[in-house]
C-alpha cells in the first residue's frame, strides 16, 4: 500500500507548499529506503525545484517550484530574506517576552527572533523568524539560551524527554508570488501530535492561531 501524500497547502503551475510531517527528510538521506519529500514530489511532477530545507524532526511548510522559470526569481527571495517564514516552538521555561538570539553557529553568523505567545506549566509558546538558515539554527539558539526545544533530541538535554517529537512547526509563509507579484501568504496549524501540548498555552493567549496567521488577517 502507498504511503499517504503529504497535505498540500497551495500549488499552481509554478510552485507548490506542502505540510511536511515530523520525521519525513525533506531531501534524500544516506538510507536509499527511506522515503522524503523531494522524492514524493519527483514522482507526481515532471520537474521539482527544491529551495529550501526543514528539520527531519519538525513539521510544517516546505516550498518547491515546478516551472525552471521562476527558480531564479524564488532563489533569489530566499537569500534576500523577502520571504518571510515563521516557527512556532515550545520551549523550555520563559524566554523573556520577546528578543534575538544571535550566537554563531559553525563560525557563521546567526540570528533569531523571537517572541513569547504564552506561558504556562513552565513552557512557553514562541514564535520565531530568522534572519539567517543555518542549519538547526532555531533548535541551537533556543538551547545555548537555556531554553531548549521540548523534544528535542539532539540539543535538548532534559527537555528532549518531556514529549515524543520535536515541538517545531514552520506555521507560516509569507511572499510575492515569483510570476505575478501578487502576494501570498500559507498557513498550516500546528498538527494534531502537537496539540496536547499546544492547547493549554493557546488557552493564555485569549485568541486562536487562525486570528494571528491566516490570509484573512493579512493586510493586502
Amino acid at each position: 500500500m502507498n504511503a499517504p501524500q503529504t497535505p498540500v497547502y497551495h500549488q499552481d503551475k509554478y510552485i507548490i507548499v506542502l505540510n511536511k510531517p515530523a520525521g519525513m527528510p525533506t531531501q534524500g538521506t544516506t538510507d536509499p529506503r527511506q522515503s522524503h519529500l523531494y522524492g514524493e514530489l519527483c514522482e507526481r511532477f515532471s520537474y521539482v525545484g527544491l529551495h529550501h530545507r526543514l528539520d527531519t524532526p519538525a513539521s510544517g511548510l516546505v516550498l518547491f517550484t515546478l516551472d525552471r522559470s521562476v527558480n531564479k526569481a524564488i532563489s533569489k527571495a530566499f537569500k534576500q530574506h523577502w520571504i518571510e517564514r515563521k516557527y512556532l516552538a515550545i520551549v523550555a521555561g520563559n524566554p523573556g517576552e520577546s528578543g534575538t538570539w544571535s550566537v554563531k553557529i559553525d563560525g557563521k553568523a546567526a540570528t533569531t527572533h523571537f517572541e513569547r505567545l504564552a506561558q504556562a506549566d513552565g513552557m512557553s509558546l514562541i514564535e520565531a523568524s530568522l534572519e539567517t538558515g543555518r542549519t538547526h539554527q532555531i533548535r541551537i539558539h533556543a538551547a545555548t539560551a537555556s531554553h531548549p526545544i521540548i523534544g528535542d533530541r539532539r540539543h535538548g538535554g532534559a527537555a528532549s524527554k518531556l514529549w515524543p517529537r520535536l515541538a517545531l512547526h514552520a506555521v507560516s509563509l509569507a511572499f510575492r508570488h515569483p510570476k505575478d507579484r501578487a502576494p501570498l501568504k500559507v498557513w498550516a496549524p500546528p498538527p494534531l501530535d502537537l496539540m496536547p501540548l499546544v492547547e493549554p498555552l493557546l488557552s493564555e493567549m485569549g485568541s486562536s492561531l487562525d486570528h494571528r496567521y491566516s490570509p484573512g488577517t493579512e493586510a493586502g
